[in-house]
Protein backbone atom coordinates (compact mmCIF):
# COMPACT_ATOMS: atom_id res chain seq x y z
CA UNK A 1 0.00 0.00 0.00
CA UNK A 2 1.65 3.43 -0.81
CA UNK A 3 0.46 6.72 0.99
CA UNK A 4 1.19 9.70 0.01
CA UNK A 5 0.94 12.69 2.96
CA UNK A 6 0.58 16.32 1.53
CA UNK A 7 -0.40 18.21 4.63
CA UNK A 8 -0.56 22.10 5.02
CA UNK A 9 0.68 23.55 8.22
CA UNK A 10 -1.71 23.35 11.25
CA UNK A 11 -1.47 27.44 11.86
CA UNK A 12 -0.26 28.61 15.45
CA UNK A 13 0.22 24.90 16.38
CA UNK A 14 2.47 23.10 14.03
CA UNK A 15 4.37 22.72 10.75
CA UNK A 16 3.61 20.14 7.56
CA UNK A 17 7.13 18.90 8.93
CA UNK A 18 6.20 18.08 11.96
CA UNK A 19 2.62 16.57 10.84
CA UNK A 20 4.05 14.76 7.89
CA UNK A 21 6.52 13.13 10.74
CA UNK A 22 3.77 12.17 12.77
CA UNK A 23 1.37 10.38 9.91
CA UNK A 24 4.44 8.65 9.01
CA UNK A 25 5.57 6.97 11.73
CA UNK A 26 2.08 6.12 12.90
CA UNK A 27 0.95 4.92 9.31
CA UNK A 28 4.00 2.74 9.55
CA UNK A 29 4.08 1.51 12.92
CA UNK A 30 0.59 -0.28 11.79
CA UNK A 31 1.33 -1.09 8.52
CA UNK A 32 4.84 -1.79 8.53
CA UNK A 33 5.03 -2.96 4.58
CA UNK A 34 3.41 0.20 3.52
CA UNK A 35 4.97 2.51 1.69
CA UNK A 36 4.68 5.84 2.92
CA UNK A 37 6.14 9.19 0.77
CA UNK A 38 5.42 12.90 2.60
CA UNK A 39 6.03 15.49 0.97
CA UNK A 40 6.04 19.57 2.35
CA UNK A 41 3.54 21.81 0.80
CA UNK A 42 1.82 25.09 1.16
CA UNK A 43 -0.35 27.33 -0.57
CA UNK A 44 1.19 30.85 -0.64
CA UNK A 45 -0.03 31.39 2.87
CA UNK A 46 2.60 32.41 5.62
CA UNK A 47 5.36 29.45 5.72
CA UNK A 48 5.41 29.05 2.42
CA UNK A 49 9.07 30.09 1.92
CA UNK A 50 10.15 27.53 4.51
CA UNK A 51 8.41 24.98 2.76
CA UNK A 52 10.13 25.62 -0.78
CA UNK A 53 13.56 25.77 1.56
CA UNK A 54 13.36 22.32 2.21
CA UNK A 55 12.18 21.31 -1.29
CA UNK A 56 15.31 22.92 -2.44
CA UNK A 57 17.75 21.61 -0.16
CA UNK A 58 21.25 22.28 0.07
CA UNK A 59 20.96 24.79 -3.11
CA UNK A 60 18.63 27.12 -1.03
CA UNK A 61 20.40 30.21 0.59
CA UNK A 62 18.81 32.20 3.68
CA UNK A 63 19.32 35.76 3.63
CA UNK A 64 18.59 38.36 6.52
CA UNK A 65 17.83 41.78 6.09
CA UNK A 66 16.42 44.72 8.96
CA UNK A 67 13.06 45.97 7.40
CA UNK A 68 10.08 48.17 8.13
CA UNK A 69 7.38 46.81 10.34
CA UNK A 70 3.64 46.94 9.11
CA UNK A 71 3.39 49.75 11.23
CA UNK A 72 5.48 52.33 11.75
CA UNK A 73 5.84 52.79 15.64
CA UNK A 74 6.50 49.29 15.55
CA UNK A 75 10.71 47.84 15.74
CA UNK A 76 11.97 47.50 12.55
CA UNK A 77 11.48 43.51 11.61
CA UNK A 78 14.55 40.69 10.91
CA UNK A 79 12.86 39.25 7.41
CA UNK A 80 14.75 36.22 5.96
CA UNK A 81 14.11 34.89 2.50
CA UNK A 82 16.03 32.32 0.29
CA UNK A 83 17.38 32.59 -2.89
CA UNK A 84 18.70 29.69 -4.94
CA UNK A 85 20.50 31.16 -8.32
CA UNK A 86 18.60 34.11 -9.68
CA UNK A 87 15.32 33.22 -7.82
CA UNK A 88 14.55 34.71 -4.11
CA UNK A 89 11.89 32.91 -2.59
CA UNK A 90 9.70 35.11 0.32
CA UNK A 91 6.42 35.24 2.66
CA UNK A 92 5.15 38.84 2.69
CA UNK A 93 4.31 37.70 6.27
CA UNK A 94 7.77 37.66 6.94
CA UNK A 95 8.43 41.59 6.92
CA UNK A 96 4.29 42.82 6.74
CA UNK A 97 2.44 39.89 8.33
CA UNK A 98 -0.63 40.33 11.02
CA UNK A 99 1.50 38.40 13.05
CA UNK A 100 4.21 40.67 14.10
CA UNK A 101 1.30 43.23 14.96
CA UNK A 102 0.27 43.38 18.69
CA UNK A 103 -2.94 42.45 19.28
CA UNK A 104 -3.96 45.60 20.76
CA UNK A 105 -1.58 47.68 18.04
CA UNK A 106 -3.92 46.49 14.72
CA UNK A 107 -4.39 49.36 12.78
CA UNK A 108 -4.97 48.52 8.85
CA UNK A 109 -5.71 51.37 7.58
CA UNK A 110 -2.36 52.82 8.19
CA UNK A 111 -0.48 49.19 7.77
CA UNK A 112 1.95 49.29 4.80
CA UNK A 113 3.88 46.68 2.94
CA UNK A 114 6.65 48.66 2.87
CA UNK A 115 8.95 46.25 4.30
CA UNK A 116 8.58 43.62 1.89
CA UNK A 117 9.04 46.19 -0.61
CA UNK A 118 12.71 46.78 1.14
CA UNK A 119 13.07 42.98 1.63
CA UNK A 120 12.45 42.23 -2.31
CA UNK A 121 14.62 45.41 -3.14
CA UNK A 122 17.63 43.15 -1.02
CA UNK A 123 17.36 40.30 -3.08
CA UNK A 124 17.35 42.30 -6.19
CA UNK A 125 20.29 43.79 -4.93
CA UNK A 126 22.07 39.85 -4.44
CA UNK A 127 21.35 38.94 -7.65
CA UNK A 128 17.61 38.24 -8.05
CA UNK A 129 16.19 38.56 -11.23
CA UNK A 130 13.12 36.61 -10.29
CA UNK A 131 11.11 37.17 -6.86
CA UNK A 132 8.30 34.60 -5.73
CA UNK A 133 6.35 35.70 -3.34
CA UNK A 134 4.00 34.07 -0.89
CA UNK A 135 1.06 36.79 -0.25
CA UNK A 136 -0.62 35.14 2.57
CA UNK A 137 -0.87 36.32 6.57
CA UNK A 138 -0.34 40.42 5.83
CA UNK A 139 -1.55 43.22 8.58
CA UNK A 140 -2.51 45.39 5.95
CA UNK A 141 -4.76 46.57 2.74
CA UNK A 142 -2.53 48.97 0.56
CA UNK A 143 -2.59 47.59 -2.59
CA UNK A 144 0.94 46.52 -2.44
CA UNK A 145 1.78 50.73 -2.40
CA UNK A 146 4.25 49.83 0.06
CA UNK A 147 6.10 47.26 -2.14
CA UNK A 148 6.00 49.77 -4.78
CA UNK A 149 7.33 52.60 -2.76
CA UNK A 150 9.74 51.01 -1.54
CA UNK A 151 10.62 49.71 -5.09
CA UNK A 152 10.87 53.69 -6.13
CA UNK A 153 7.29 54.74 -6.98
CA UNK A 154 5.62 57.68 -5.70
CA UNK A 155 2.00 58.27 -5.07
CA UNK A 156 1.04 61.73 -5.35
CA UNK A 157 -2.29 63.17 -4.49
CA UNK A 158 -3.93 66.17 -6.88
CA UNK A 159 -1.37 68.90 -5.41
CA UNK A 160 1.50 66.73 -6.32
CA UNK A 161 2.13 65.97 -2.70
CA UNK A 162 3.39 62.61 -2.01
CA UNK A 163 1.46 60.50 0.03
CA UNK A 164 2.60 57.23 2.62
CA UNK A 165 1.39 54.11 1.21
CA UNK A 166 -0.93 52.84 3.28
CA UNK A 167 -4.51 52.03 2.97
CA UNK A 168 -5.71 55.37 4.05
CA UNK A 169 -4.68 56.95 1.83
CA UNK A 170 -5.59 55.09 -1.26
CA UNK A 171 -8.75 57.73 -2.02
CA UNK A 172 -6.42 60.25 -2.22
CA UNK A 173 -3.60 59.17 -4.95
CA UNK A 174 -4.46 61.06 -8.16
CA UNK A 175 -0.77 60.12 -10.08
CA UNK A 176 1.62 57.44 -9.67
CA UNK A 177 4.88 58.43 -10.91
CA UNK A 178 8.11 55.77 -11.74
CA UNK A 179 10.46 58.14 -12.74
CA UNK A 180 12.86 56.99 -9.75
CA UNK A 181 12.32 53.36 -10.47
CA UNK A 182 15.75 51.36 -11.63
CA UNK A 183 15.47 49.26 -14.75
CA UNK A 184 16.29 46.47 -13.08
CA UNK A 185 13.00 46.35 -10.78
CA UNK A 186 11.01 47.07 -14.03
CA UNK A 187 12.98 43.96 -15.38
CA UNK A 188 12.58 41.58 -12.07
CA UNK A 189 9.89 38.76 -13.36
CA UNK A 190 7.38 38.56 -10.41
CA UNK A 191 5.93 35.09 -9.51
CA UNK A 192 2.73 35.71 -6.97
CA UNK A 193 1.38 32.95 -5.19
CA UNK A 194 -2.05 33.39 -3.81
CA UNK A 195 -4.27 30.89 -1.35
CA UNK A 196 -7.50 32.70 -1.83
CA UNK A 197 -9.38 33.77 -5.44
CA UNK A 198 -11.22 37.14 -4.17
CA UNK A 199 -11.49 40.20 -6.75
CA UNK A 200 -9.60 43.52 -5.49
CA UNK A 201 -13.17 45.40 -4.61
CA UNK A 202 -16.63 44.44 -3.92
CA UNK A 203 -18.35 42.27 -1.07
CA UNK A 204 -15.76 39.44 -2.00
CA UNK A 205 -12.77 42.03 -2.35
CA UNK A 206 -9.99 42.48 0.34
CA UNK A 207 -11.23 45.01 2.01
CA UNK A 208 -14.88 43.35 3.45
CA UNK A 209 -13.75 39.71 3.43
CA UNK A 210 -10.18 40.01 5.01
CA UNK A 211 -9.79 43.93 6.66
CA UNK A 212 -12.26 43.14 9.19
CA UNK A 213 -9.34 40.12 10.12
CA UNK A 214 -7.02 42.25 10.37
CA UNK A 215 -8.79 45.02 13.12
CA UNK A 216 -11.01 47.00 10.60
CA UNK A 217 -14.24 48.25 11.45
CA UNK A 218 -17.20 47.86 8.76
CA UNK A 219 -16.91 51.92 8.58
CA UNK A 220 -13.28 51.43 8.00
CA UNK A 221 -13.58 48.66 5.76
CA UNK A 222 -15.71 49.86 3.48
CA UNK A 223 -13.24 53.55 3.27
CA UNK A 224 -10.70 50.92 2.55
CA UNK A 225 -13.24 49.38 -0.19
CA UNK A 226 -13.41 52.83 -1.93
CA UNK A 227 -9.77 53.62 -1.51
CA UNK A 228 -9.33 50.29 -3.76
CA UNK A 229 -12.06 50.98 -6.51
CA UNK A 230 -10.39 54.30 -6.60
CA UNK A 231 -6.96 53.18 -6.94
CA UNK A 232 -8.17 50.51 -9.36
CA UNK A 233 -8.82 53.62 -11.76
CA UNK A 234 -4.95 53.84 -11.91
CA UNK A 235 -4.33 50.38 -12.96
CA UNK A 236 -5.18 48.59 -16.33
CA UNK A 237 -8.96 48.07 -16.68
CA UNK A 238 -8.35 43.94 -16.29
CA UNK A 239 -6.69 43.79 -13.41
CA UNK A 240 -9.25 44.87 -10.56
CA UNK A 241 -11.57 41.76 -11.51
CA UNK A 242 -8.49 38.81 -11.60
CA UNK A 243 -9.14 35.95 -9.31
CA UNK A 244 -6.76 36.56 -6.74
CA UNK A 245 -6.15 40.60 -7.26
CA UNK A 246 -7.54 40.50 -4.03
CA UNK A 247 -5.29 38.86 -1.54
CA UNK A 248 -2.86 40.49 0.84
CA UNK A 249 -4.71 43.55 0.98
CA UNK A 250 -4.90 44.48 -2.93
CA UNK A 251 -0.93 43.55 -3.37
CA UNK A 252 -1.53 41.72 -5.99
CA UNK A 253 -3.35 44.46 -8.40
CA UNK A 254 -0.86 47.18 -7.59
CA UNK A 255 2.35 44.81 -8.37
CA UNK A 256 0.21 43.18 -11.82
CA UNK A 257 -0.49 46.73 -12.55
CA UNK A 258 2.69 48.44 -12.50
CA UNK A 259 5.80 45.28 -12.53
CA UNK A 260 5.91 42.13 -14.91
CA UNK A 261 4.13 40.16 -12.02
CA UNK A 262 1.87 36.80 -12.62
CA UNK A 263 -0.28 35.21 -10.70
CA UNK A 264 -0.60 31.92 -9.95
CA UNK A 265 -1.76 29.59 -7.03
CA UNK A 266 0.53 28.81 -4.12
CA UNK A 267 -0.58 25.03 -4.18
CA UNK A 268 -0.41 24.56 -8.09
CA UNK A 269 3.49 25.98 -8.00
CA UNK A 270 4.39 23.70 -4.81
CA UNK A 271 3.04 20.79 -5.95
CA UNK A 272 5.32 21.74 -9.18
CA UNK A 273 7.81 21.84 -7.76
CA UNK A 274 7.60 18.55 -5.81
CA UNK A 275 6.29 16.98 -9.10
CA UNK A 276 3.36 15.74 -7.13
CA UNK A 277 1.04 14.09 -10.33
CA UNK A 278 4.14 11.73 -10.82
CA UNK A 279 4.36 10.86 -7.46
CA UNK A 280 0.82 9.85 -6.51
CA UNK A 281 0.59 7.89 -10.25
CA UNK A 282 0.81 4.62 -7.92
CA UNK A 283 -0.75 5.45 -4.57
CA UNK A 284 -3.89 4.06 -3.05
CA UNK A 285 -4.55 7.30 -0.69
CA UNK A 286 -3.34 10.73 -0.13
CA UNK A 287 -3.81 12.33 3.22
CA UNK A 288 -3.87 16.29 3.30
CA UNK A 289 -5.08 18.78 5.35
CA UNK A 290 -4.91 22.61 7.20
CA UNK A 291 -5.50 24.03 10.24
CA UNK A 292 -9.16 25.18 9.85
CA UNK A 293 -11.69 23.39 7.03
CA UNK A 294 -14.16 26.39 6.13
CA UNK A 295 -15.90 27.47 2.82
CA UNK A 296 -12.56 28.96 2.03
CA UNK A 297 -10.61 25.63 1.84
CA UNK A 298 -11.83 24.77 -2.21
CA UNK A 299 -10.97 28.51 -3.14
CA UNK A 300 -7.12 28.36 -3.42
CA UNK A 301 -6.29 26.60 -0.06
CA UNK A 302 -3.89 23.54 -0.17
CA UNK A 303 -6.28 20.77 0.40
CA UNK A 304 -8.57 21.77 -2.57
CA UNK A 305 -4.86 22.31 -4.94
CA UNK A 306 -3.92 18.06 -3.67
CA UNK A 307 -7.63 16.95 -4.08
CA UNK A 308 -7.81 18.52 -7.32
CA UNK A 309 -4.54 16.63 -8.53
CA UNK A 310 -5.63 13.00 -6.73
CA UNK A 311 -9.08 13.54 -8.32
CA UNK A 312 -7.34 13.22 -11.94
CA UNK A 313 -5.57 9.69 -11.00
CA UNK A 314 -8.75 8.55 -9.21
CA UNK A 315 -6.46 8.71 -6.16
CA UNK A 316 -9.13 8.93 -2.63
CA UNK A 317 -7.81 11.93 -0.34
CA UNK A 318 -8.52 12.27 3.16
CA UNK A 319 -8.24 15.71 4.57
CA UNK A 320 -7.53 15.92 8.60
CA UNK A 321 -7.78 19.68 10.13
CA UNK A 322 -7.28 21.01 13.69
CA UNK A 323 -11.49 21.91 13.22
CA UNK A 324 -14.31 22.47 10.83
CA UNK A 325 -16.09 25.40 10.47
CA UNK A 326 -19.89 26.16 11.68
CA UNK A 327 -22.09 24.84 8.98
CA UNK A 328 -18.99 23.61 6.37
CA UNK A 329 -21.00 21.46 4.11
CA UNK A 330 -17.69 18.92 4.17
CA UNK A 331 -19.74 16.19 2.29
CA UNK A 332 -19.90 17.72 -1.02
CA UNK A 333 -16.43 19.09 -1.27
CA UNK A 334 -14.79 15.95 -2.95
CA UNK A 335 -12.94 14.16 0.29
CA UNK A 336 -13.03 10.74 1.24
CA UNK A 337 -14.10 11.48 4.37
CA UNK A 338 -13.04 14.91 6.60
CA UNK A 339 -11.83 14.41 9.80
CA UNK A 340 -11.58 17.07 12.95
CA UNK A 341 -8.48 16.01 14.91
CA UNK A 342 -9.47 17.71 18.18
CA UNK A 343 -11.71 15.70 20.36
CA UNK A 344 -14.71 17.43 21.20
CA UNK A 345 -15.38 19.49 24.44
CA UNK A 346 -11.11 19.97 24.41
CA UNK A 347 -10.17 24.13 25.19
CA UNK A 348 -8.84 26.18 22.36
CA UNK A 349 -6.02 27.13 23.83
CA UNK A 350 -5.24 23.55 24.67
CA UNK A 351 -5.69 22.22 21.08
CA UNK A 352 -3.21 24.79 20.22
CA UNK A 353 -0.86 23.53 21.96
CA UNK A 354 1.80 21.56 19.14
CA UNK A 355 2.30 18.47 21.42
CA UNK A 356 -1.22 18.10 21.86
CA UNK A 357 -1.67 18.58 18.28
CA UNK A 358 0.56 16.12 17.07
CA UNK A 359 -1.04 13.37 19.46
CA UNK A 360 -4.64 13.72 18.21
CA UNK A 361 -3.07 13.69 14.71
CA UNK A 362 -1.52 10.71 15.86
CA UNK A 363 -4.94 9.46 17.57
CA UNK A 364 -6.90 10.18 13.96
CA UNK A 365 -4.28 8.45 11.93
CA UNK A 366 -4.74 5.27 13.90
CA UNK A 367 -8.31 5.66 13.44
CA UNK A 368 -7.69 6.39 9.37
CA UNK A 369 -6.13 2.89 9.03
CA UNK A 370 -8.95 0.88 10.38
CA UNK A 371 -11.55 2.98 8.16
Amino acid sequence: MKIVIAIDKFKGSATSQQLAQVIGDEIIRMLPDAQVVAVPIADGGDGTMQCVKSIIGDRAVTCHVSVAAPLRHLPRVDAQYVIDGDTAYMDLATASGLALVPDGCRNVMGASTFGTGEMIFHAINNGARHIVLGLGGSATCDGGTGILAALGFRFLDKTGNEMAPCGENLAKIERIDNINVESRVLNTRFTLLTDVDNPLFGMKGAAYVFAPQKGATPQQAESLDNGLRHFATLLPSHVAQMPGAGAAGGVTAGMMGLLNATIKPGIEFVLEMVHFDNLIADADLVITGEGRIDSQTLHGKAPAGVLAAAKKQNVPVIAMCGSVAPGTDTTSMGFKQVIAVTPHGMALRQALKTDVTLQNVAHVTRKILFL
